[in-house]
């Protein structure tokens, strides 16, 4: 039996077509952003390279994917309330061995891109002296803020919602992403780049962006790091460092990125094999 991912509403017209969870040696329950979810129209997910990866060592796996691109750790907490503890708490005869989360990321992205100048995560350099280093572009106050008082509360959400639920003892996977490269190339013609807008936004030079990045995304790991304090089950998924990054100018496929921060088909198998590693490591 292959390895298979579903949507969530599919998953009724697959069991209405046959489909036997219980046959599948493991099954996982997979929450959050882009990087569960399709990343571009047309392209594939960790899912879908996750999934043959499975296969490969045996190991066929069932994927039900109730992710949505887009969806920050706020949004999914909201989440956790509705379909996702239908999920959790739904009386199958069988269990999920695993949940798969990759959230986070967007919040971060959110708080750069999307307030006015100096308003968000960054500081407007167009009204301030400029730093001597990309990291001090970084408004720690406005970061402990976004952190404290909004992504940890709604990851406490979901971790609650799971914890009340059947699947207690289930091991959670935390995504950690990996750290891209700013630069002009959004999901499709006509979209916004992510990180590229920020900085532009914020007038911050190009020579400063490799240093903030890399500050942004060492602050989406702390925030990850932090939600496995004092809380059992939760796996952290060691993915940074293990892509090519994409070179600064380019504006498509370059390297193991599709576009600004999707990893390409390539990079999504390299990230697979690590989120095997892990998964196989605990079950």
């Amino acid at each position: 039996m292959a390895s298979l991912v579903i949507y969530g509403n599919e998953f009724e017209g697959h069991m209405e077509n046959g489909l036997s969870p219980e046959f599948f040696k493991y099954r996982f329950l997979a929450e959050g952003d882009s990087w569960m979810d399709r990343s571009a129209m047309f392209h594939t997910s960790l899912l879908q390279s996750l999934a043959p990866a499975m296969d490969a060592v045996g190991d066929e796996v069932l994927i039900i994917n109730v992710a949505m691109f887009g969806d920050t750790m706020r949004r999914v907490g909201d989440c956790a309330r509705g379909d996702f503890r239908l999920w959790v708490n739904t009386q199958f005869n069988w269990k999920f061995d695993a949940i798969l989360l990759s959230a986070g990321g967007n919040d971060f992205i959110d708080a750069a891109r999307d307030p006015g100048p100096g308003q968000g995560i960054l500081r407007d350099l167009a009204h301030d002296l400029l730093p001597a280093s990309g990291r001090d572009c970084l408004k720690p106050d406005a970061v402990a803020k976004l952190v404290n008082q909004y992504m940890n509360p709604c990851f406490a959400q979901l971790y609650d919602v799971i914890q009340a639920s059947r699947h207690a003892d289930t091991p959670i996977f935390l995504n950690n992403y990996d750290t891209p490269t700013a630069r002009n190339a959004p999901a499709f013609k006509g979209a916004r780049a992510w990180l590229y807008d920020a900085y532009t936004k914020n007038s911050i030079p190009p020579a400063l962006w490799p240093e903030l990045t890399g500050a942004v995304f060492d602050a989406v790991q702390a925030a990850i790091a932090g939600w496995t304090s004092g809380r059992g089950n939760l796996i952290s998924v060691p993915t940074r460092g293990t892509l090519t990054p994409a070179a600064p100018n380019t504006t498509g496929s370059n390297a193991d990125w599709l576009n600004e921060i999707h990893p390409n088909a390539a990079g999504w198998d390299k990230l697979a094999g690590v989120w095997r590693a892990a998964i196989k490591s605990v079950l």
